[in-house]
């Protein structure tokens, strides 16, 4: 087939293109078509390639000298080009592609024609818009895995028939771990890149060969070798420029390293910016031992558990570093480098998930787009900024590309010549120059606007006043209490005598000279702040007790120095409430809530405080208890502080408050119910039960909540009074194995594990003091009861106060199928066994032995809780009704909690709704109070002047219902 230029769709495309960009092209064509016109025909026949070749070739010189180099090539190319890259079509390569090859040179040479075979593929397909921008960084990145990882067998193939196989102590078989790091690592390849790697190795040791070499001996020569294989210029080019000045040391350090040195070196050395290089470090070769190397050594050497806002510092650092460079080296054109370039994008994604992917395992994306996705969820950066950013990224990444696919060359500097310009803009589907500059420059400024306010921090420059000089103490006491009172503190002595006690602090002696220079930002900022509080004096003395606690960790004070939004919630939450002020004092990681926004919002509901817990735990390997068990404390410190802050702001009634403090509980007593069973089937397998060993079924537990947890009333600082119970039902109860134990035994196991959870304190404190008294026989009974025994008990030998507490409790965590029938169970006990005939006269006497053991009222002050009109009358006057009735109405023990029982009982006729007011009112107004005085950190007791009102209301609603002469 021969083709015409009058019918040649090819030629005519050529023709149509901007006359710049024709260049030879058309002449090229032709001789093309004249040497191999079969070919050129059948290119020319298929409507998609004829149509996309003009705009390809226009924009890639290094497509065109190798498609048109003779028949063959365009026919490859041209079958190539039309099959789209999906992820891991490549990998299946790696093991043939140099399969039988004992040559280096021949291994060079098939790995540059691999190479140059697919970026054609690549470049057409990105430059026709046949292919979306993930998949040309995808493949990219693939097609050098693949060539990494052959080129690494054929390595170690031929280095261990020499010297033997490297082996550890353990005597297996050791492989070169390859580390790809930055746009590699991130499966983010760009068009012409460089790729940037880290030779490690597991462990010491020698090769079993006739000639051993040691471990480091052998993979430092597998890596020269490597490297050689990849990046040296042959007549066919070269596969790969390999860039190794990321590893430890740098160019000075050695090029293999073993694991343990590896380790050492970043405890020891690592500095802030290889902790941004790490993010997108990912191991191609060796991924047994690179998946160690992530959990052991670079995941806690990369995501900090403890925030660490000192990394904005030295972002702003190497930012200034940078722009030094672009300004010596006269790069204002460089799309990567300058202003709003792609690595200012980079370093405001990758301080964030440095910043808080230690506490939260989503932020730990290797890949940008998946890494801002995050950032959005989970509320680091706001919906705007991460569709700008995202947007930006896209352009610019593209435009990249299309510079380098010129000549498969690596540059990131924009044209300077007039047809250079226009095929970029042509490239990039822009109708000429500028309009291209103006989407560029557009891009760039969004970029460097985010940038500069995710970097902006609060200037020492702020503290040029008053406030700043009192806390320097320069210019001498007058001039120091002058500038306080001037900033209004009316009792300027109080204001600075706060100041200088913390600048007489032995911790404040011992910071090194950066502590002391952000604590010289932070001082004169609170002192600022808390001028704008009701009570300036009282206010700063309080956040400077919270500064002098977490004071030898600076990296707090470069938090608040470095987000203003968190510093004005930090004063306006610890400098106006002392319970807030303490927790944050005791546990200063809840200062990373104050970085989120959402702290002054509305606590999440139950579903997503599981949500959240989850996410916690997702981050901690299931072995490691010390971590789940700091990860549970942490997210309760975290939880309860957001319910605080919500409850102090007014933004949460008393009921409320106690709705979202037992959901914290629940769902840390679901995950920590999940964590012992999980630990427990693993050592023993599923608890069984049954009378025929050929049909046993699986048993469950369940835990059940009395008191204030399960009458959702949980207050801030509450324990958890809690009973265990279980299924298992059967003559043979056991564990299905590896090690075989009695069910109940299995159980009990599971229930100190989740008790050791709850109560054990660790450096991040306890979660929650726990109560299991009240379980069937108290302190003498088993620690987790089986359904029927706790049944029988109730029937047969439980008191009424034990009746009493079974009205209040309800199954929070566990097997719904044993929930289910403890509610159950719960029903028939209150229904049939409770003992009425004496009833009210029991409940009376033992209120009357609490009252006399457990109060601490006096004349002045009233105990809330305990002292006759208090909230213990009202809970016993609620039992002893809703017990006295439940046989003829079962609806009464529909809930667990007192106040729906009130209501209960008013809507069945059994209390007057006037009375039912009365205790509905006085039983929020002091559960609010027992809240109030637990915020401040101060007993439940109230002036009795203060409460004598309803207090004399209720008891003689109490006298009246309690002890009357007959039946109510």
């Amino acid at each position: 087939m021969t083709s015409s230029a009058a019918t040649d769709p090819v030629a005519a495309g050529l023709a149509a293109l901007p006359e710049p960009l024709q260049r030879d092209l058309p002449e090229r064509w032709r001789r093309f078509a004249a040497q191999w016109p079969d070919e050129a025909g059948d290119f020319a026949a298929v409507a998609a390639l004829a149509e996309a070749a003009p705009r390809v070739w226009a924009a890639s010189e290094f497509v065109v000298e190798h498609a048109l180099r003779g028949g063959a090539q365009l026919h490859a190319l041209a079958t190539a080009a039309q099959q789209p890259w999906t992820p891991g079509t490549l990998l299946g390569a790696a093991g043939e592609l140099l399969g039988g090859v004992a040559d280096e040179a021949e291994a060079m040479t098939r790995l540059r024609a691999f190479r140059r075979g697919e970026m054609l593929r690549i470049a057409w397909r990105d430059l026709a818009g046949w292919a979306v921008l993930e998949e040309t960084l995808g493949h990219l990145s693939e097609l050098a895995e693949v060539c990494i990882r052959a080129a690494d067998d054929w390595v170690h193939a031929r280095l261990s028939a020499r010297h033997g196989q490297p082996r550890g102590s353990d005597g297996v078989v050791q492989r070169l771990l390859v580390i790809a790091m930055g746009k590699l690592g991130g499966g983010e390849l760009n068009f012409s890149s460089d790729i940037d790697l880290v030779f490690l190795y597991p462990e010491a040791g020698e090769t079993d060969g006739e000639r051993p070499l040691s471990n480091e001996q052998f993979f430092t020569r597998a890596g020269r070798e490597l490297i050689r294989l990849l990046d040296e210029v042959t007549a066919d080019g070269f596969v790969f420029r390999v860039d190794m000045r990321l590893r430890p040391f740098g160019e000075s350090g050695p090029l293999a390293m073993s694991l343990t040195a590896f380790a050492n070196y970043l405890q020891q050395h690592g500095r802030a910016w290889e902790r941004y290089a790490y993010v997108k470090a990912r191991a191609v070769t060796g991924h047994r031992a690179g998946m160690g190397l992530y959990r052991d050594v670079l995941r806690p050497f990369v995501f900090r558990r403890y925030l660490d806002f000192g990394l904005f510092e030295a972002l702003r650092d190497m930012k200034q570093k940078i722009a030094a460079e672009v300004e010596r080296r006269e790069l204002r054109g460089n799309i990567k480098l300058g202003r709003g370039g792609i690595r200012e994008i980079e370093f405001i994604v990758q301080c964030l998930q440095l910043l808080r992917g230690g506490a939260d395992p989503r932020l730990r994306q290797q890949g940008l787009p998946a890494a801002l996705a995050r950032l959005e969820e989970t509320g680091q950066l706001p919906a705007e900024a991460v569709q700008e950013l995202r947007a930006a990224w896209r352009f610019l990444r593209l435009t990249e590309n299309r510079l380098q696919a010129w000549q498969d060359r690596q540059t990131h500097d924009l044209p300077t010549d007039e047809v250079g310009r226009l095929r970029l803009a042509f490239a990039m589907g822009c109708e000429d120059w500028q309009a291209f500059r103006t989407r560029l420059d557009g891009h760039l400024a969004r970029v460097d606007t985010w940038f500069r306010h995710q970097t902006a921090g609060v200037s020492a420059d702020q503290g040029a006043d008053g406030l700043a000089a009192a806390w320097r103490g320069d210019a001498g006491e007058k001039a120091a209490l002058d500038g306080l009172a001037h900033a209004g503190y009316a009792a300027p002595e109080r204001a600075l005598e706060a100041m200088r006690s913390v600048a007489d602090a032995g911790w404040y002696r011992r910071l090194d000279e950066t502590a002391r220079q952000r604590l010289g930002t932070l001082v004169p900022a609170l002192a600022r702040g808390a001028c704008e509080l009701e009570a300036p004096e009282e206010a700063l003395e309080r956040l400077l007790r919270v500064v002098s606690a977490i004071g030898g960790r600076s990296a707090y004070f470069a938090l608040l120095n470095e987000n203003p939004a968190a510093l004005r919630r930090f004063i306006t939450l610890c400098g106006g409430s002392e319970f807030l002020a303490g927790q944050v004092a005791v546990h200063p990681l809840l200062l990373d809530d104050l970085i989120d926004p959402r702290v002054m919002e509305s606590p999440p509901g139950r579903d997503q405080l599981g949500v959240e817990l989850e996410e916690r735990l997702a981050g901690v390997e299931p072995e490691d208890l010390e971590g789940l068990m700091d990860a549970l404390r942490n997210f309760q410190r975290a939880a309860v502080f957001r319910v605080a802050v919500a409850d102090l702001t007014g933004r949460l009634p008393v009921m409320k408050v106690s709705d979202q403090l037992t959901w914290i509980a629940e769902v840390l007593l679901e995950a920590c119910v999940r964590i012992a069973r999980d630990d427990a089937e693993r050592r023993h397998g599923r608890p069984l039960c049954g009378d025929d060993e050929d049909a046993l079924s699986p048993c469950h537990m369940a835990v059940i909540g009395y008191g204030k947890l399960g009458g959702i009333e949980l207050g801030y600082g509450s324990d958890l009074d809690l009973v265990f119970v279980h299924d298992a039902a059967g003559e043979i109860q056991r564990s299905e194995g590896p090690a075989v134990i009695e069910t109940g035994m299995l159980f009990a196991r599971m229930t100190r594990r989740i008790v050791h959870l709850l109560a054990t304190p660790t450096g991040a404190g306890v979660l929650y003091e726990v109560d299991t008294r009240l379980r069937p026989s108290g302190k003498g009974g088993l620690l987790v009861t089986g359904l029927n025994a706790f049944e029988s008990y109730q029937r047969e030998r439980a008191w009424t106060w034990e009746h009493q507490a079974l009205l209040r409790a309800r199954a929070v965590a566990g097997d719904p199928g044993v929930r289910a029938a403890f509610a159950a169970l719960r029903e028939r006990v209150l229904v049939e066994a409770v003992r009425r005939e004496n009833l009210r006269a029991e409940v009376a006497a033992m209120r009357e032995r609490m009252r006399s053991e457990l109060s601490s009222g006096t004349q002045a002050l009233f105990d809330i809780k305990q002292d006759a009109g208090g909230v213990a009358d009202i809970e016993f006057m609620v039992q002893y009704l809703v017990l006295q009735h439940a046989a003829e109405r079962p609806a009464l023990l529909r809930w667990s909690d007192n106040v729906r029982q009130l209501e209960d009982l008013r809507d069945a006729g059994l209390l007057d709704p006037a009375d039912s007011a009365l205790l509905h009112e006085a039983y929020l107004e002091f559960r609010q109070r027992l809240h109030r005085q637990a915020l401040a950190g101060a007993p439940g007791v109230a002036p009795v002047a203060e409460v004598a009102a309803l207090r004399d209301r209720v008891q003689a609603l109490w006298q009246r219902i309690m002890e009357a002469p007959g039946p109510l």
